[in-house]
């Protein structure tokens, strides 16, 4: 049975003095049994960690939106409210959960480019490794162990850590859980900033809910180990609850009040999600996915698979380490992340501490000593991280996008003055929006579940895969274009169109106007399927 008991376990070893730099030394050794931090043992090896995270530089789908909405938001000074993007939607309401990020997304972008947004991300990522080794400093585990925990949980979130409004819910998540730590182990941490710091996360990303998950997570562990009879436990888990609620209630100071957690419901509900976004997959299809298209992109999804393993195998061999809650979490946590991938990152987050303290015990027992600093010149370990840092275009002006964008039908668009509404490819839509906006408009982008009703959801993906219903899709809205992938089913119902000419293609997407329309007349573009080259942001 798990201890369910708030324990000083992990500080056992009460024979030692502390010394001035927050180590605790055995006496006469010079050598560290106690309170360990990466920060101290070694800050280049530790900057490495953090340049490995963030190693993956590529654009992804929903930059181009976050950019467009945030400047807008910092035009106008106001929060958006409907659609202006999309004819299919347009006026109907948008709650844009990530609204605050968006600005300050945008407001990096706006006066360094690229490199700001690089700056941005790198902050974000430094401050996610940065909780999480705090947590890791918790269990007072051996430095050198941290340090291998750490690199493998840095290799197992590097693909997840991209240029989305979910930085800023990791590096909370990860703070969240540092704060929990220190109060379960006793020391001086007060919760109460959890209440201001839920409202800022409400506003940032609608992954807030997960912040809320875990602070109920372990106001129900404390109710649990207060079931002795303890006065003051008990005390002291009303007050974790009534902390939990009051935190709950602070999520509502947004622009938009419950209708956030109305979208937050939605969006985890949503089973059409699951269909049109590879990020709701399972994580066994996802892992499936990932191995398909890249053998070597999966490494880093196994990463983050085994860790959870190697948890779950932990805790089954040593259940009683008194850390109860933490446990908790990482067990909702991976259970999030088997239904749902992109609940992954949490779940990674949430068994580094668990999986820590016990493998950290089991050393222990050998009764071997560690060393305060690391034995790696931290000169080499700088000039690994420098390199690093230039190899990876950390500091570049320069993006790589995630995709294949249609460049080429929208530089013909333009050429050719081309404009209306656009029946396009999900995957593209925030690409166009921010490359054709406000001559043309969209027929549905990446806001998709904060936005686009059920039925166009379905309406679409009947087109995109030519299913049934995919006629009155294309009947049934006032397309003026429709600009997809000649690799898609939809491409080969266009070319049996008669309504419909083709005016534009190439290896990466194909443009048909309207018969009868402007667009139909300009000389129609048809170039060879050729490897399309390098797309850089924006």
């Amino acid at each position: 049975m798990i201890d369910a008991t708030p324990s000083a376990a992990p500080r056992a070893n009460r024979d030692v003095a502390t010394a001035d730099n927050g180590f605790a030394l055995t006496a006469g050794t010079g050598r560290v049994r106690a309170h360990y931090s990466l920060f101290r043992y070694s800050p280049l090896l530790f900057l490495l960690i953090i340049i490995v995270a963030d190693a993956s530089q590529w654009a992804d789908p929903d930059l181009w939106i976050h950019l467009r909405a945030g400047q807008s938001i910092l035009a106008t000074w106001r929060v958006p409210a409907v659609d202006a993007y999309s004819y299919s939607a347009r006026g109907a309401i948008w709650i844009d959960h990530e609204w605050l990020c968006q600005a300050l997304m945008a407001l990096a972008y706006d006066h360094l480019g690229v490199l700001g947004l690089k700056l941005w991300k790198l902050l974000l990522v430094a401050a996610t490794l940065g909780f999480t080794s705090m947590s890791l400093a918790e269990t007072e585990a051996a430095p050198a162990l941290q340090f291998k925990i750490m690199t493998v949980v840095a290799i197992a979130l590097m693909v997840q850590l991209q240029y989305r409004p979910q930085l800023f819910t990791y590096a909370l998540f990860a703070g969240l859980l540092v704060l929990l730590a220190r109060d379960w182990y006793g020391r001086r941490a007060s919760l109460l900033i959890v209440i201001p710091l839920m409202a800022i996360w409400a506003n940032l990303h609608g992954g807030f809910i997960m912040g809320i998950a875990a602070l109920g997570i372990y106001a129900g562990c404390m109710m649990i180990s207060a079931l002795s009879g303890d006065a003051a436990r008990v005390r002291r888990a009303v007050g974790l609850g009534a902390l939990t609620l009051a935190a709950s209630a602070a999520t509502l100071l947004n622009p938009y009040g419950i209708g956030l957690w109305r979208l937050v419901a939605r969006a985890a509900t949503d089973p059409v999600s699951r269909i049109a976004n590879d990020d709701w997959l399972p994580l066994s299809r996802a892992v499936e996915a990932q191995w398909n298209n890249s053998h070597s992109g999966a490494i880093f999804v196994l990463c983050g698979v085994g860790l959870m393993a190697a948890t779950a195998l932990a805790v089954a061999l040593a259940p009683r380490a008194g850390d109860f809650p933490f446990v908790a979490i990482a067990a909702i946590m991976c259970a999030a992340a088997i239904s749902s991938s992109r609940n992954l990152p949490f779940a990674i987050i949430a068994c580094a501490s668990p999986l820590t303290l016990r493998l950290a015990r089991r050393g222990r027992h050998g009764g071997s000593d560690v060393q305060a600093h690391s034995s790696v010149n931290p000169w080499i370990a700088g000039l690994i991280a420098i390199v690093a840092i230039w190899r990876l275009g950390i500091v570049t002006g320069r993006l790589k996008s995630d995709i294949a964008n249609p460049v080429g039908a929208v530089r013909f668009m333009r050429r050719n003055s081309l404009q209306g509404n656009l029946l396009n490819d999900f995957n593209w839509g925030d690409y166009l929006i921010w490359h054709s906006e406000p001559q043309s408009k969209v027929f549905i982008d990446g806001r998709y579940d904060t936005l686009y009703s059920y039925s166009l959801i379905r309406e679409y993906i009947s087109f995109r895969f030519n299913l049934p219903g995919a006629q009155k899709t294309l009947d049934g809205w006032p397309h003026d274009f429709v600009l997809i992938s000649p690799d898609t089913p939809a491409y080969k119902m266009m070319a049996r169109e008669s309504g419909w000419k083709l005016i534009y293609r190439d290896s990466v997407s194909a443009l048909f106007a309207r018969a009868g329309t402007a667009g139909a007349l300009v000389t129609p573009h048809i170039q060879p399927a050729e490897k399309p080259a390098a797309e850089y942001f924006p």
